[in-house]
Parts: structure tokens; sequence; C-alpha cells
């Protein structure tokens, strides 16, 4: 792949699909957005549950999690409990009337317009109940969806139920230069939903498309919903995180006429948002694969997988983290052929969870290096990405000087191409632009420059940014620090 020719995607095929999109009426454009529509307009979300068994949840588990809000909140009308806990008021409505009969709460007045802007607080006895209650666990939030509901949602909207074709994919990817040969391999990849490998030298832009899968997923072929919390028997599990998920805009704040949140769109207890990306790098632990519990909260926090489920999960730079890549491997091996994950509850209660997301493998070591043949052979897809052509090297440091308002001349940049690459032998990287463009910038900014890239400046910058780091002085010899680490106890001694 590193002796074919890169090339700006400005082809016969994208530019008819360009050229219909910007003659088409109104019409086709409905019909465009609908193969190029966003993720607000495709959110496939569920509807409300009307009664306690479509909930999945009982009335006594409704009305703890009710005593808890009340207890956090001293005073809440009926709609504002319903609203906390994301559940429609008629369903909330019999849960408050008993806590009344128990003697749980009491009213505190309200405007005589029914029990949802009636005024409810907690009696003695419902504030030692919330006291017992905060004991088995701390979690005041959404009411939790069922482990089973997830599941079935998950399984229905996974990442190959998509659909995406090499139109969309040449589409959603117009602004970037790529390898022609790479539609025909990242396209499968994607659709096949499970796992693949880029592989390359430092710098080629393994890491750029994998953010590129993210945001075709996310620009381009619908949201996801995502429950804020999963109940497994009695424990709760949290998992939407608003760093991974965002909340989709059409649907925030969404009410009546009567000022009401319109329950009849969807389950509130899901939240729509984006198709999640989760990315890692050298920081990964194998702890963050598993639940966590917390001793203080008395609930758990999804893992990283759980979180990516519906989207994509990049590990980056793999095989430079801190855990072993045998052991992540080894974590991973039945997840990826089974499309089930299984965790642990810290009673040691094992439950399957699906694993449906786009695990995508980015480094720059060897494959064989990091694992073996069983593992290698679960993942699908094997991408290496080489380095770019003049050509795509030149186009790309032209759109990072547009980005950046740089002017520069041509022929200042085939001086550069042949000092350093032919002349130094040095591998084209599709990075080296970006980078040397942003030194470029920062040393016009300081020394008062216009933005023009003279050939002295994109000399020395050049210079400086591929000089070969090298040792400074020599190196303290053993017999040195032998003495003096004896000088210093002397010192020391003295010193005493």
């Amino acid at each position: 792949m590193s002796e074919k020719s890169f090339s700006v995607l400005k082809n016969e095929k994208l530019q008819s699909i360009l050229n219909n999109n910007d003659s088409s009426g109104s019409t086709d454009s409905a019909e465009n957005e609908s193969h190029h529509g966003s993720a607000d307009a495709m959110c496939d979300l569920p509807k409300p549950p009307g009664t306690f068994e479509e909930a999945g949840l009982s009335s006594a588990f409704v009305q703890d999690l009710a005593i808890k809000h009340l207890y956090r909140n001293s005073v809440l009308t009926g709609r504002e409990i319903a609203n906390l806990l994301h559940l429609p008021y008629p369903l909330m409505e019999p849960v408050l009337e008993k806590m009344i009969e128990m003697t749980y709460a009491e009213k505190r007045g309200g405007q005589g317009l029914g029990g949802s802007v009636d005024r409810f607080s907690l009696t003695e006895r419902g504030k030692a109940q919330a006291r017992d209650l905060l004991l088995i666990d701390t979690y005041v939030g959404p009411a939790p969806v069922p482990l089973n509901h997830y599941a079935d949602y998950v399984q229905k909207h996974n990442v190959k139920s998509l659909d995406i074709d090499e139109d969309l994919l040449r589409y959603a990817w117009r602004d970037f230069i790529l390898d022609e040969s790479l539609f025909s391999q990242v396209g499968p990849a994607i659709c096949s939903g499970k796992s693949c490998f880029l592989y390359g030298p430092p710098g080629t832009g393994k890491t750029t498309i994998a953010k590129m899968i993210a945001r075709l997923l996310d620009e381009k072929v619908g949201g996801v919903a995502i429950p804020h919390a999963v109940i497994v028997g009695d424990s709760i599990v949290r998992l939407y995180d608003p760093i991974y998920h965002r909340a989709i805009n059409t649907f925030k704040n969404k009410t009546s006429k009567s000022g009401l949140f319109d329950f009849n769109q969807h389950d509130r207890r899901w939240a729509p948002c984006h198709r999640p990306c989760v990315i890692v790098g050298g920081d990964l632990m194998l702890d963050m694969l598993d639940l966590r519990y917390n001793a203080t909260s008395k609930f758990y926090e999804a893992p990283l997988q759980m979180k990516a489920n519906g989207g994509i999960f990049i590990i980056d730079d793999f095989g430079r983290q801190m855990v072993k890549p045998c052991d992540l491997l080894n974590r991973w091996i039945v997840p990826l052929e089974n499309r089930i994950d299984f965790l642990t509850l810290h009673t040691g209660k094992k439950f399957s969870v699906p694993f449906e997301q786009l695990v995508v493998f980015a480094t720059n070591l060897d494959p064989n290096d990091l694992a073996d043949e069983a593992f290698l052979r679960r993942i699908r897809y094997k991408i290496f990405i080489g380095e770019p052509s003049i050509e795509a090297y030149k186009s790309i440091f032209d759109d990072e000087c547009k980005k950046k308002e740089l002017q520069y001349d041509a022929g200042d940049l085939d001086f550069i191409i042949q000092k350093f690459y032919k002349g130094g032998k040095r591998p084209l990287r599709a990075c080296d632009p970006r980078d040397m463009t942003d030194l470029i910038v920062d040393y016009c900014k300081f020394n008062s420059l216009p933005r023009r890239i003279e050939r002295d400046i994109f000399d020395m910058i050049a210079t400086d940014y591929m000089r070969d780091l090298q040792s400074v002085g020599n190196k303290p010899s053993k017999d040195f620090k032998e003495s003096e680490a004896k000088n210093y106890q002397q010192t020391l001694s003295a010193s005493a």
C-alpha cells in the first residue's frame, strides 16, 4: 500500500454525488437527508412504558427511588418527582398515593390542579426509611432500565445493522486525503461491526482514520439511545457518561404545550445520543474493562466497552498500554468471537452483556509481536496504513496552510521534500505537514511576522522538527556516581 499513490477525494464518482446534492430540489434534498442524514433525524427510541411491567420495574423499587429523591430535595411536586425518575406521571401517581398511605410522605399543599402539582415531603418515618435505603445504595437518579431490555435494544441497533455503502463513505470523508484502496478495506470493516487492526509506521494517519470512522457513525448513520442506568438483580450499574455520550440536541427539553415533557415521544430513561466513541491510549488498565464498584456509593460504573456499545471503541497506540498486550487480548478473546461479554458483581454473581461495537486497534508496532495467531484470527480486518505519496503529501500541506491562513511558494515545499525526504532518506509522514505548519504559526506569532512561509524559516523549522535527538554531554561514569554517593554519606555523617 505504501507504493500506491494517495489521491484527493474529488474523483468522478464523488463529484457526481456532490453535483446531485447541489442540483437537487426540495424532494431530492429530503431523500438525500435520509441517506446522508444526521443522527438527530435517525435515532430510534424506546416507547414510554404504560405499566410497571412494561418498565421492567416493581412499584416497590420505584417507591424507594422516589423516597431517596425526596430525601435529597426536601419538597417536590408530583411532576418534579416523575421528571427526576424519568417516568410518566400517570405511572408515578399510584406510587405517590401509596407513599402517603404508608405515611412515608405527606402533601404540603398544591394549586388544586391535581396530584402532578401537589407538593410532597417526607414524614419522619419516610426520612428514616430513606436513611435505611441509602445504606443499601446511594443511587439517586433516573429509574434504571432492566438488563434484558438493554440487551435487546443493543442487539437490534448494533453497528452491523447500519446501512453503509461506498457512496456514503466517500461523501462523509470527502474532506480527507486517502489511498483509494482504503475505501474497499475500511468500508467492509465498518459494515461488519466487529474489529479491525490499523497498523503501519508512525505518523501515517492511523489514529485519524479511526476517528474518521467515529465521525462517520456520528454524523451520517443515526444516533442511538443510551440508558442512564441498568439494573441487574438488585444492583444498579450507571451507564450514561457525558464524556462518551453526547446528547442529541433535537430531543433536549422537548415539552408539550402544557409545559410537561411529552412522554408520548419516548422513554426518557433512555438518553438520545450520537453514536458513542470511546478512545483510550496508554492509560488503559484491565480494571477499566470490568465493573467498578464504589464501596461508598454502593452502585456500579459500567466498563468502557459497555459504554461503547452501538458505536466504536478505539485502542490507540496498542502495545504501549500499562497492561500487557497479551493480558488485554486474553480478556477480549471471547467477546470478540461471540459478541458477548461477561461481567462480575462484587458479590461474585456473573452476567452477560452485549459486546456490539466496532473495535479498532491502532498501532505502529508489528502485530505479530503483540498477539498470537489465535487472537489475530479473531480480528477480521487487518489494514496496513503506509506512507503517503508526494502528491498526497503536498495536498495535505496545502490543506493545512489553508486552515491556518499561511501563504507559501510551491517551490519552497519542493525544496523541503528534496532536502529532507529524498536527500535525507526520511519517509513521508502524513502528520508532518500539520506539525510543521503548527510550528511555523508559533514562530510567526512570536516574532510578529506575517503568515507567509519564507524558505529560510521553512528550512529552519524543518531542520529542528526532523533533527534526531542526541544525548547532551557524557553520561556520568559508574566510578563518578559511587564517589558522589560516598561524599554525600560523609556529609550526612558530619552533619549528625
